[in-house]
């Protein structure tokens, strides 16, 4: 008997400093809310005599909401209404029920929980998902998301092995703020559960610079200053986020981007670029794209994560074909044409829009020969290209400037590119057309110049074209002020269409300028050998039937 007596009077004190303990963590913090209900701290939520069955001696009536429950497409889990513990926690912070209800039948009147961060209302689509079974066959289905059996011991899973609201909150301890079961500088929290590819070595996840608050109340009431201590909470927030879906700050999928790479944050200012003569236009497009949409099929749109990987996006260069760090990590499609979850080479993410998708953006010439797949026309099968994707086949072209020869292959970007000569690169914006780096001209009677031509000037020597050292007549056209675009498609052109008698050097007539030969109808270069050939056309009122060089 004296056993049993003295193990009661254990378990006594146990729960005697246990709930002296809790008392004490939770007197002074929002959750102290004696001087609301009129009672002790302990009793808002639980009383020792009959309690909601299967609670924590829960007290306090139950929310009958029905609510908008959290979706994403890239959500592998199976996440229903809220359940167990969650239940308890919205029947304060869902805003359905007065502080003071109880399911004793205590007053049912009086104050709500205040509007704000707490009041999550029944709108949980906006908040991170609950009552899930967080289990191996997620994370074996899902590789971005940990095991359970990795978790840090402060995140706790239900007796169920669902995630609730109090795996990441213990409402009994608030030396975290917000009540947080451990800090969550750095997101030790957010990436104890989600292992994201790239993250870890990530520019993001690196950056001392400052966090951006100016247009950002989240950040503002957020304990860190730098981009490295908010992590992931630069972007996302767990509850009452903006953009529903992933969880971001705004609803607009490019601000989320550009409050920070407007300047303010990161080194250069994106928002200036795309508000150029001709840009990738994120500003224009909502509501279009999807993580899990086709690359090759998707509707007609661009926004900065189809390019760019924010988890895995890094600061270092590369040489050509391969991709740089800015576009790790992006899903593209191939050479052959098949899709890719990771790009390996910078051409693989234009090709997403620019090759076999069907909302591909059109020429602006008119040619003889119409191609607008640049996969095709930077095929290595193909009778000319320009080294893209794999070195030219041009093996005779001495105006190349050094250190470039034929074996030198290019981004597409070294063309397309901000026409800013500092601050920030990538296709973003250009007052050229086209999003071209340099001026290029394709207007006829254009004036020869070393800006009028410069995109092409970059690579080739002037000096070279003008003395005729690759064709006879380059000087010739050029003071006739007929621009390179009429002859040459500076992409290239498809083994499909074209022929290596007609179509190499990048030949491909612009119609609206050349013509055919009046009396026989032809429109046609034919190669006759190395710095050989000849021409049947009209151009300029000129007649060539043909002009040979």
């Amino acid at each position: 008997m004296k056993v049993r007596y003295y193990k009661l009077i254990a378990l006594l004190l146990v729960f005697v400093f246990t709930f002296q303990r809790a008392l004490a963590q939770i007197e002074g913090t929002p959750h102290d809310l004696s001087a609301v209900t009129g009672g002790n701290v302990c009793s808002f939520c639980h009383t020792p005599h009959g309690a909601l069955a299967g609670t924590p001696l829960w007290s306090h009536e139950l929310s009958s909401a029905v609510y908008n429950i959290y979706q994403s497409s890239s959500l592998q889990a199976n996440v229903g209404q809220p359940t167990g513990s969650s239940k308890l926690c919205l029947s304060c912070h869902d805003g359905t029920v007065a502080l003071t209800e109880s399911i004793r039948g205590g007053p049912s009147g009086g104050a709500y929980i205040n509007p704000g961060a707490a009041n999550i209302g029944t709108d949980l689509s906006d908040d991170h998902p609950i009552s899930f079974v967080y289990s191996t066959a997620l994370s074996t289905e899902d590789v971005q998301i940990c095991p359970p059996s990795a978790l840090p011991e402060q995140l706790k899973l239900d007796r169920s092995s669902e995630l609730q609201c109090t795996t990441c909150h213990n409402p009994h301890d608030n030396r975290h703020g917000n009540f947080l079961v451990m800090s969550n500088r750095l997101s030790r929290m957010c990436v104890a559960c989600h292992d994201l590819s790239g993250w870890r070595l990530s520019s993001h996840a690196n950056s001392m610079a400052l966090a951006s608050v100016a247009n950002d109340p989240y950040l503002q009431s957020n304990e860190y200053d730098t981009v490295i201590e908010n992590s992931c909470v630069n972007c996302h927030r767990p509850h009452s986020a903006g953009g529903h879906e992933r969880l971001l700050h705004f609803t607009r999928l490019e601000d989320n981007c550009l409050n920070c790479h407007d300047g303010s944050v990161a080194k250069t200012n994106l928002k200036s670029e795309m508000s150029k003569y001709s840009r990738h236009d994120v500003v224009r497009y909502e509501g279009l794209h999807d993580l899990k949409e086709s690359p090759s099929a998707s509707i007609r749109h661009v926004e900065c994560v189809d390019c760019h990987n924010p988890h895995a996006v890094q600061d270092t260069p590369a040489n050509a074909p391969v991709v740089s760090g800015s576009m790790r990590g992006v899903s593209g499609i191939t050479a052959s044409g098949s899709s890719t979850e990771n790009v390996q080479y910078e051409y693989e993410v234009c090709f997403k829009c620019h090759a076999d998708n069907p909302n591909r953006p059109q020429s602006t010439i008119t040619r003889q020969i119409t191609q607008t797949n640049t996969r095709l026309e930077f095929d290595p099968s193909a009778f000319s290209f320009h080294p893209v994707v794999a070195p030219g086949v041009n093996q005779n072209v001495p105006s190349l400037k050094p250190p470039m020869t034929v074996a030198t292959m290019i981004y597409c970007t070294d063309c397309h590119n901000s026409d800013s000569a500092s601050g920030a690169k990538g296709p973003h914006g250009s007052n050229n057309p086209n999003l071209l780096a340099y001026r290029y001209e394709t207007s006829d009677y254009t004036q020869e110049s070393s800006y009028s031509y410069q995109l092409c000037y970059r690579c080739h020597s002037r000096n070279s074209i003008l003395n005729n050292e690759s064709f006879t007549k380059h000087a010739e056209h050029l003071q006739k002020q007929i621009p390179c675009s009429v002859c040459h498609d500076a992409h290239g052109i498809s083994s499909v269409q074209g022929t290596r008698l007609n179509n190499s050097h990048l030949i491909n007539f612009d119609t609206t300028i050349v013509r055919p030969e009046p009396s026989t109808g032809q429109l046609e270069f034919e190669d006759t050998g190395i710095f050989h050939g000849r021409c049947y056309l009209q151009c300029h009122g000129k007649t060539h039937s043909p002009e040979e060089y």
